[in-house]
């Protein structure tokens, strides 16, 4: 075929329908092509190594803080793969935001709460500025009862006149409150309970106390035994325990359940102790997942004498 022919048999077969759309599709698929292996060749923000960082309470079998432990005595997985601790600092005396909810419910009964209302004072006294604290109390619904304060500023009148009765709401009052703690001065944040704990622990509220990662203490106390207190707690039987234990152990607080007012104060100064003297745990998790996906944390110590408490899962982030 002479040369001068060419372009004439190539313009018959860009005509031809067929011809065209096949050539259509190769050249979309050399696009997609380079365009994988392009994104291939780039490291995507959540397969990045990220760091975290974690609150520890580690307690002797006292209750009492533990000093002078370093990375070597702890270990850490997430979802259970072991991670690179790459600091551990005890953070001494350090200052609190604290916010104190009340159970004005049935179930305490009107013994209960003013045992509770005068626990609180014994918590005000034990703090001091830069300290601050606010006071919640709830029933069927929480009530917002002492805006942020200094603890030497505290006076109990306010709490005379609450609407007591109803069952407790707990896992409300707690959302509640961790959204309240946003707006704390100071970047220590804990919710403290006084309650007898009639409520089940809500799914829910469990994930709020990862989201916001404040530790939650509870006082936990015997409550009404009259008929309508009994019937509360029939109602909140679970294989889980008392709410009250579910969310502490959950948050990395503690809760102490007492049957005096001797104990309520020694609960009180162990409380106070443990969340102003924390270890902070930092690692770098290799971990990949979806952005707000809860991940499991594990921190195991070498000595089999001592309480470690922490959060226990917390929400995935690409930052």
């Amino acid at each position: 075929m002479p040369v001068s022919d060419f372009p004439r048999v190539i313009e018959r077969v860009l005509t031809n329908r067929a011809v065209r759309s096949c050539l259509f599709r190769v050249l979309c698929g050399l696009i997609v092509l380079g365009h994988v292996q392009n994104v291939q060749g780039r490291s995507s923000p959540n397969d990045l190594p990220r760091p975290v960082s974690l609150y520890l309470s580690i307690l002797d079998r006292e209750g009492k803080p533990v000093g002078n432990v370093v990375d070597k005595d702890l270990s850490i997985l997430e979802e259970n793969k072991p991670q690179v601790i790459t600091k551990l600092q005890l953070e001494r005396d350090t200052p609190v935001s604290l916010g104190v909810l009340i159970d004005v419910s049935r179930g305490m009964g009107p013994e209960g709460i003013n045992l509770a209302l005068s626990w609180l004072k014994t918590l005000a006294e034990t703090l001091k500025s830069p300290d601050e604290i606010f006071v919640n109390a709830f029933s069927d619904e929480s009530q917002e009862v002492v805006d942020y304060i200094s603890p030497e500023d505290y006076l109990g009148e306010a709490l005379d006149h609450l609407g007591t009765g109803g069952q407790a709401r707990m896992g409300l009052a707690v959302d509640l409150a961790l959204i309240k703690l946003r707006d704390a001065r100071n970047k220590k944040k804990a919710l403290l309970l006084f309650s007898a704990g009639r409520d089940i622990a809500g799914p829910a509220t469990l994930d709020h106390i990862s989201k916001f990662g404040f530790p939650v203490y509870s006082v936990g106390m015997p409550g009404s035994s009259g008929a309508t207190g009994t019937l509360d707690k029939l109602k909140n039987l679970n294989l889980r325990g008392s709410a009250l234990k579910v969310y502490s152990e959950h948050s990395g607080g503690e809760a102490v359940f007492v049957q005096s007012a001797s104990e309520a104060e020694a609960a009180i100064a162990r409380i106070c102790l443990q969340m102003k003297n924390q270890y902070r745990l930092d690692y770098t998790s290799d971990t990949r997942s979806k952005v707000g996906k809860m991940l499991k944390v594990e921190v195991k110590s070498r000595n089999s004498d001592w309480d470690v408490r922490y959060l226990k899962k917390y929400p995935f982030s690409s930052r």
